[in-house]
This record gives C-alpha cells, structure tokens and sequence, in this order.
C-alpha cells in the first residue's frame, strides 16, 4: 500500500467551498491504514493557514505538515540560486511572504534591473504593476512564475485567469518565456518526498488537470491517478501523450486503488 497521498484541492477534492460527494471516507481511510497526505497547490494567492482554515471547516481534518505550495518551492528555489531583487505580481499576503527573504521592487528604475520579475496568481493586478514588470524583462531580469495554470476553476464550470494565462500576455509583451516552478515540474513533489522520507513508489498523486497536476507526477516518476471532477476530461486524459496510471470518476475511487 502506498504510504503518502499528494492531493490537488480544486477540481479533486472540492470546488469552492463544497466537497465532492464521498470526500470524507477517503481521508477516514487515509487515518484507518497511517496514511500520511498533502495538499500540492500552485495557487500562491493563499497561505497555508487559510488553506488548513478551509479544509477543516468542511469536515477534513489537517495540519501545516498536511500543506505544500508553489510558496514554498518558489522561495527555496530563489533562496538556493542566491536572488536579491524582485519585482512581484501577486496578493499583499504572497509579497508579504517573499519580503522576510528578499528585497521588492515596485517602480521602474532602467539603471537597475531586478534580479527576478516572478509572478503568480494575482487577483489584485494592476497594469501599472504589469507594464513595470514587462520593462523589466526587456531590460534583461530573469521570468520567473510560480505555476502555469492557464485558468482557475470557480464554481458553475466557470473558471478566471490564472498565472500561466498573465505569463502568456507579458510574453507576447516581451518574447521572454518564463521558468514555471510549480506542477507539472517536479520539484514540489521532490522536496515532500524528502520531508516524509518516502520513495517514489511508496506515492500516488491525485488531479484534475492533465498538464500541471498529472504531468507533475509523471515528471516525478510516481503513479497518478486523474479525475473527472475539474476541468480535464476522460477523452483528454486518453489521447494524451503520456497518459495517467488510473483515470477514475472521482476521489472516491482511491480507496478501492489503495486496497489492491
């Protein structure tokens, strides 16, 4: 039996503030057979307690340790390569975040371009903001994004713009493409692996999303799980290239995956 569960939240395990129908038996069966498991979001607009806030008020129970984000891989990531400067497209919470760790620059000066334009999934853009970060890159700062969702799944099958749709817009503004840091790369799930001490065959990644969520797993070389409940569906799940290890009707069927 597989000993940690990485989970993707919207789409998989609720949509908006709603649980899916059965949720609540899964993770029942997690703590039933000490089955440790983590929520991998590359929304970086939230903190961990609002997300640990949310999930037990609908019922799940969970701790920090239960939490791993685009944040986190994001600030490693520059922390590890030694960046100083940034310019920032994103929430007052995630800018506050990244101000105990590196210095944030919010006007243009073309005498002294920033180490890192890094964007995420900002709710509270400006075009001010925009078209600052968009000088720099054309005066040579490294693009940086913290995940390269295209869009943001709401309720009533309805979705708003994510940061690989903002990213998409500044590249056409500027012919600089981005490095993405949050699923579909790896790394996120590297870094859980080590802090659960865990082997890739001892973790299953469950999704929504073919190209972040699946794709991640798969780069990762652990088995994947996909999910009818968001925003990719079953024909797109089979005609991809590199397909998933299981493709279910929800969560739900984790736990007859488990038990084989």
């Amino acid at each position: 039996m597989k000993k940690l569960v990485l989970l993707d939240m919207d789409g998989t395990v609720y949509l908006g503030d709603q649980l899916f129908d059965g949720v609540l038996n899964v993770f029942k069966f997690f703590r039933q057979n000490n089955i440790e498991f983590v929520f991998l979001t590359n929304n970086s607009s939230h903190s961990i307690d609002f997300y640990r806030n949310k999930m037990n008020k609908m019922g799940v129970t969970c701790d920090e340790h239960n939490f791993y984000t685009s944040v986190e891989t994001t600030i490693k990531y520059l922390k590890d390569h030694n960046y100083k400067t940034l310019c920032v497209l994103g929430v007052s919470s995630f800018k506050k975040q990244l101000e105990k760790y590196f210095t944030l620059v919010d006007t243009f000066d073309p005498k002294h371009p920033v180490d890192v334009v890094l964007a995420s999934f900002d709710t509270e853009l400006k075009y001010e903001e925009l078209s600052v970060a968009c000088l720099y890159l054309q005066k040579g700062s490294k693009f940086i994004a913290t995940n390269m969702d295209w869009r943001c799944p709401i309720e009533d099958g309805l979705y708003i713009p994510d940061c690989g749709g903002l990213c998409k817009w500044m590249e056409m503004c500027t012919g600089v493409k981005p490095l993405f840091l949050g699923k579909p790369a790896p790394e996120m799930i590297y870094q859980v692996e080590e802090i659960f001490n865990v082997k890739p065959e001892e973790v299953i990644l469950v999704g929504d999303r073919h190209y972040t969520d699946i794709m991640a797993g798969i780069n990762a070389g652990i088995d994947t799980l996909a999910v009818l409940t968001g925003e990719t569906t079953k024909e797109e799940f089979e005609k991809a290239k590199q397909k998933p290890t299981y493709i279910r009707n929800s969560i739900v069927d984790l736990i007859e995956i488990l038990q084989k």
